[in-house]
């Protein structure tokens, strides 16, 4: 007589591949998890470099400054330097006379070791000199410390 397959036989099979698809299943699904925590761990770790590090975000230290004005206020003279870098300078200022020739005829300091901070102007007063009668260039130089140094001119006649 031919063997016939017991109807509980299937059953008894069923429910360890049902437990072994189920468990494949969970493991496929539990694969992109890690994979996503993963990618989420490393997506974060520059940000932590970067915040512990923060050499990039600090401002760049910069030394500049701009003689803005140079005029006649009765019989002084009046500078005006203006600070327009990111740090504190000491500066060192000279009105220069200089004559059609351009020679220098007449220099006189108006600041010495002056600290102006950053982004701070300051106004510097100097009696006006006596000069011959002719035409001058007056030049207002600053030494800041920066790699040039800042100046404004104005011309000048002076009649008898």
């Amino acid at each position: 007589m031919p063997h016939t397959p017991s109807p509980k036989a299937p059953s008894l099979l069923r429910a360890p591949l049902l437990a072994l698809g189920t468990l494949a299943v969970a493991a496929l699904a539990l694969a992109p998890l890690a994979a996503l925590r993963a990618q989420s761990l490393t997506g974060h770790a520059p940000l932590v470099l970067a915040t512990s590090a923060r050499t990039d975000t600090v401002p760049a230290q910069v030394v500049d400054g701009e003689v803005s004005d140079l005029f006649l206020k009765g019989k002084q003279l009046e500078v005006r330097y203006r600070n327009t870098g990111t740090v504190a300078t000491i500066i060192e200022g000279e009105l220069q006379v200089r004559d059609e020739n351009d020679e220098v005829v007449l220099a006189v300091s108006f600041a010495e070791a002056r600290r102006i901070d950053a982004g701070r102007s300051e106004k510097f007063r100097l009696a006006m000199p006596q000069l011959e009668p002719g035409h001058y260039t007056l030049y207002a130089v600053v030494d800041f410390g920066g790699e040039m140094m800042t100046a404004a001119q104005a011309a000048l006649e002076v009649r008898k």
